[in-house]
Parts: structure tokens; C-alpha cells; sequence
């Protein structure tokens, strides 16, 4: 499904008769035909050619730019709820050469209140610039141009903050593909420098900026879920002082898109401290905004880690209907590009652990099948040897030795220079191949049983695989079973 298809197709029918009116008037035109076969058929590129009688050439120029235009009007419908501010910092230059100096100072302290409350620095830096030339001749310039200065230095901090902040949750995607200890290092450093930006300003920006990294930070780095307990207090209290915050600035853009995350984090913290009654709660209040968070590509890392969270909860407590619900979104709204390997990793790896605790596990080895036709993993070597294990699993179960064995293979040659690491993919090849070879059945399940416990005290070193994988005694069955369904 193509860019402009993928957009049209998520719009209500009252924005999309909007965008239809706008693209192109109550013209039957080709723009109109184009838009319509899209919304509402399946129609291919060669049979649209042929109904708007034009050439390959002529109709990727017509699509270029119908996808340029929608772009545009789009774009100026996006939410933007502090814009009255913002037109105000647009006048500010103007306030230089008014005819009235002391209702232009006025007017720009007025502003300057405004702009500190919602943490606005760049454009502080602007009012303060003005407001030291209106005192050129005045002893108050000094106060102004230190203002301007330290607000530069400032906004500086926090555009720095921000940078390293996404920087934070790239690298912690990464970490969690490749379980390295240099990664583990360079967020460490991000962490820190995040921190230490924080302590050099009082700023509620800085503030939630550095707190949600905090948190992630304790839920997928540090280790110590026993000592993550322990902060329950600590955690809670920061997370009710971000919805305040959330509530305090209705207009600031960034607050109100990111405003759900306190549910997210609470989900996460409660399903890593193994507070079902609690992680509960949250889970309900994040289900009902998974279609939000789906469209937007900026909150894909919080989803995707959202989905893992659900996996582990459903190792605590086997509710598959919560597992499995909002499935259809990640499968069919969820828009990840193949740059983002973490994301991408995790909505497949979600997508085919749902089908394995439905039992189909022909659905589940399709969906780690398509995730590898998509992207090479050879850069992440311990997601790459995870998920093919798992695949390996999937047709072991099915009955499919040649392709679990095929798979079995390929894991031996790519873990044999570091098999010290990859204890628990030994052990779990070695299940596989107990699986495979003929025995008596009642003993190749007592078998295949013990070494399910042994691999599972194994498999908690960094290298693990399967990770909150659990095989039921019907599954086990299945595996021992010869002769498949």
C-alpha cells in the first residue's frame, strides 16, 4: 500500500469528503478519480492508468503531486492549540517601531509571563532581545540583555535536552536488539547528561523530558526488578507531577501529544514489578488509545515498548484476550518503515506471539517470516538468533522438520564463534532436535519437559532468547507428536 492509499484510507469520511472538496472542487477530474479508486477499491497502478487514459509517466507526475497537495492541506489541520501565543511572538519585531514605547514594553512583559510559564525559551529569547533594545537609552538594558544571554544559554540547554532525549530512546531500541555492554554505556552517558541539564535549570520541560527517559532507563536497562520495587513511591509521585504539568499547560503542543504516556509508564513499571491487579488498571487506559498512537510515528517507541510490556503480563497471567486486543491495529494502522528496525522487530515479534498463544502457529511463523523478507537482522545479532529460534520453534510444532532444521543449521554456524554467550539458544536447539528424532512418546515428553526447565534457568543471561515464551503441556505435546494435525 502506497503513501498516498495508507493516508487517504485512515481519514474519517467527513475529512475525507473535506480533502476531496479541497483537492479538487466538485470537479469529476483526474485528481478526483484517483482519490476515489483509491478510497474505495483495490485497484491497481496499471488498471488506474488505463482508466484516466494516461501513460506510467504522466500518472507518477499526477500522484507526485496530488501526494504534494494533500501534504499541504493536511499539514495545516494538525493541532496546534498554543497558535494565539505564537501569532503574538510573530508581532514582537513589529513592537520596535511602534508609535507607543511604553504600551509596546507593556505589552511585551505581558508576553514574557506567558512564554516563562510554558517553558518557551526560543521565543523568550526574542522578547528579551526586544525588550533591551526599547531600553537602549534606559539603565534597565543591562537587565534585559543578561536576560536575553542567559535565556540564550537556556534554550541552548533544552534544544540540547531534547536532541539527547530522542537520541535516549533510539539507543535504548537498539540496546534491547543487540544486548551490548557498549550501548548499555552510551545511554548510561545520555542518562547522565540529561541529568546533569536538568540540575542546571528549573524547568518542567527539562523535567519531563529527563523523568520519562528515567523511568524507561529502570524498566529495560537496569536489570534489578527487585530494587525497581522498592520506587514505587518515588515513581508515582513523578508520574502525578507530569499529569499536573499536562493539565497545568492545555496549550502547549508537545504536553498534549505526549500527555498519555503516564498510563504507558505506569503499565510498564506495574508489569515489570509483577503488579497484575495494577498493571491491569493502566493496560485498560492505554487499550483506548492505541488507535492515536498507532497514526503517529513519533510515539512508535512507546508503543512498541506498550506491546512488549503486554507480552510480559501475559507470562504473569495468561490473558490472552488482553494480549490480543487492538492485534488488528498493529497489523493494519501501524506505519513503520524498515529504518526503524526496533519498531519494526517488535510489531512482527508481538503480531506472531499472539498467533503462537492462539494456537497458530502457522500464523506465527509467517509473521517472523515476513519481518525477515522485510530487513536483515545480521547487524543484530541476538535479535536475529531470538527470532529465528522462535520460527524454529513454530515448525517444529507444526511438523515442518526440514524448515526447523534448515533454520537449526543456519543458528549453528552464526553462533559458533560465540557460543559462551549463547548458552540458552544451545539448549534450545537441543529441545528442538529431541523434538524432531523419533522416540517413545511418553518419554520424549518427560525428556522434552526436563529440558524445557533447564532451559529456562538458563535463559537470563544478556544473550537470552524466547523471552517470555511460555510452552503450555498441550503445545509440548504437539511438539512430541510424530504424527501432526
Amino acid at each position: 500500500m502506497d503513501i498516498l492509499s495508507k493516508t487517504i484510507k485512515k481519514l474519517s469520511s467527513e475529512e475525507y469528503q473535506n480533502l476531496l472538496y479541497e483537492v479538487s472542487g466538485k470537479k469529476k477530474n483526474k485528481p478526483y478519480m484517483v482519490l476515489e479508486a483509491t478510497r474505495n477499491s483495490n485497484i491497481d497502478d496499471s488498471e488506474l492508468m488505463e482508466m484516466l487514459q494516461v501513460n506510467a509517466s504522466a500518472y507518477y507526475t499526477l500522484k507526485s503531486r496530488l501526494n504534494s497537495k494533500i501534504a499541504g492541506i493536511l499539514s495545516k489541520k494538525v493541532e496546534n492549540p498554543i497558535q494565539t501565543l505564537m501569532d503574538e511572538v510573530s508581532r514582537v519585531p513589529a513592537h520596535l517601531f511602534g508609535n507607543n514605547r511604553d504600551f509596546s514594553i507593556r505589552a511585551l512583559r505581558e508576553l514574557e509571563k506567558q512564554l516563562i510559564e510554558y517553558d518557551l525559551n526560543a521565543e523568550l529569547i526574542l522578547v528579551y532581545k526586544t525588550l533591551a533594545q526599547l531600553h537602549v537609552f534606559s539603565e534597565e538594558y543591562d537587565y534585559f540583555e543578561n536576560k536575553y544571554k542567559r535565556h540564550v544559554a537556556f534554550s541552548l540547554a533544552v534544544s540540547k535536552a531534547e536532541n539527547i532525549f530522542f537520541k535516549f530512546l533510539k539507543k535504548i531500541g537498539e540496546y534491547q536488539l543487540n544486548q551490548s555492554d557498549a550501548e548499555q554505556e552510551e545511554i548510561v552517558m545520555m542518562k547522565r547528561e540529561l541529568s546533569n541539564i536538568c540540575e542546571l535549570y528549573d524547568s518542567h520541560r527539562l523535567f519531563v523530558l529527563y523523568n520519562i527517559a528515567k523511568i524507561y532507563y529502570l524498566c529495560n536497562v537496569q536489570s534489578n526488578n527487585e530494587g525497581l520495587a522498592s520506587r514505587e513511591i518515588e515513581i508515582d509521585t513523578t508520574l502525578q507531577k507530569m499529569n499536573d504539568i499536562f493539565e497545568k499547560y492545555p496549550l502547549d503542543t508537545f504536553y498534549q501529544n505526549i500527555k498519555g504516556i503516564t498510563n504507558l509508564l505506569y503499565f510498564e513499571y506495574y508489569t515489570k514489578t509483577k503488579n497484575v491487579v495494577r498493571a491491569d488498571y493502566y493496560l485498560n487506559k492505554v487499550h483506548a488509545t492505541m488507535p492515536e498512537l498507532a497514526e503517529k510515528p513519533t510515539m512508535h517507541f512507546f508503543l512498541v515498548q506498550f506491546l512488549h510490556a503486554k507480552i510480559s503480563k501475559y507470562s504473569l497471567d495468561s490473558n490472552l484476550e488482553q494480549l490480543s486486543f487492538g492485534y488488528d491495529i498493529i497489523e493494519n494502522q501501524l506505519d513503520v518503515k524498515e529504518n526503524e528496525t526496533f519498531h519494526l522487530v517488535s510489531a512482527y515479534r508481538y503480531m506472531a506471539t499472539v498467533k503462537f498463544y492462539a494456537k497458530d502457529f502457522q500464523g506465527a511463523a509467517k509473521k517472523i517470516n515476513q519481518l525477515r523478507n522485510r530487513i536483515a537482522l545480521k547487524q543484530h545479532l541476538v535479535a536475529d538468533v531470538d527470532n529465528k529460534i522462535f520460527q524454529a520453534l513454530q515448525y517444529c510444532i507444526l511438523g515442518e522438520d526440514s524448515l526447523c532444521m534448515q533454520i537449526v543449521s543456519s543458528l549453528k554456524r552464526q553462533i559458533k564463534d560465540n557460543e559462551s554467550q549463547f548458552e540458552s539458544t544451545k539448549a534450545m536447539i537441543k529441545i528442538l532436535k529431541t523434538a524432531l528424532k523419533p522416540a517413545d512418546y511418553r518419554k520424549k515428553m518427560k525428556r522434552i519437559a526436563e529440558m524445557w526447565n533447564e532451559f529456562e534457568s538458563i535463559n537470563k543471561t544478556p544473550y537470552f532468547v524466547m523471552k517470555n515464551i511460555k510452552l503450555d503441556e498441550t503445545t509440548l505435546r504437539k511438539m512430541c507428536n510424530p504424527i501432526k494435525s
